[in-house]
């Protein structure tokens, strides 16, 4: 499957009450245009910085549902957010990292998790919940489970290589998506 098509799975899934933290690039840019909500948070031009930012909302928010939108190179790319994440352990984050072996945003040029099972390195950082799947039904249905085991989650997607579609860039400034983020949390209170 391709990027766009997991993470049509993904928001797919997504209810009201899930606030999403959005790797940076293509992964945002094709998240909007899948299924844009004042709950998601674009991290434009903050490579690894998705995890690290969703963690700090799951520890802050308890009672929310807190899902990162990963990708492979930005997952490596904040990797000890990893370690900490699995030592903090907060059981309402679930880590999606979609993994395609590229950094697809920057030129695919090649990341290593093709010698590095990235679902691996979340077992051993201390993740409870590890599972890694490459169909689409099966991004569905897993996700509709996970929520119902102990968190963190990690789940990795294994996607192919970034294809040539077209998609627009975010229609908000960094300004206008943190105060509609903003927004959403005045609401969730």
């Amino acid at each position: 499957m391709s990027r766009l098509q997991a993470i049509q799975s993904v928001v797919s899934q997504l209810g009201d009450r899930e606030f999403v933290f959005h790797a940076n690039g293509a992964m945002a840019r094709e998240s909007c245009y899948c299924q844009d909500r004042q709950r998601n948070f674009y991290l434009v031009g903050s490579m690894g910085l998705a995890s690290s930012t969703g963690l700090g909302f799951a520890v802050r928010r308890p009672e929310e549902r807190v899902v990162v939108l990963d990708g492979d190179g930005n997952l490596l790319m904040g990797l000890g957010n990893l370690a900490i994440i699995g030592a903090v352990k907060p059981g309402n984050l679930l880590h999606i990292v979609l993994d395609n072996g590229v950094y697809g945003t920057t030129g695919n040029q090649p990341t290593i998790s093709g010698n590095v099972r990235l679902e691996d390195l979340a077992r051993a950082a201390g993740y409870p919940t590890v599972e890694a799947v490459e169909q689409r039904g099966e991004v569905e249905v897993l996700l509709q489970e996970l929520w119902r085991r102990p968190g963190p989650r990690f789940l990795l997607i294994r996607i192919r290589e970034h294809t040539a579609e077209t998609i627009p860039r975010i229609p908000y400034t960094a300004r206008q998506n943190k105060e509609r983020f903003m927004g959403s949390l005045k609401e969730a209170e």
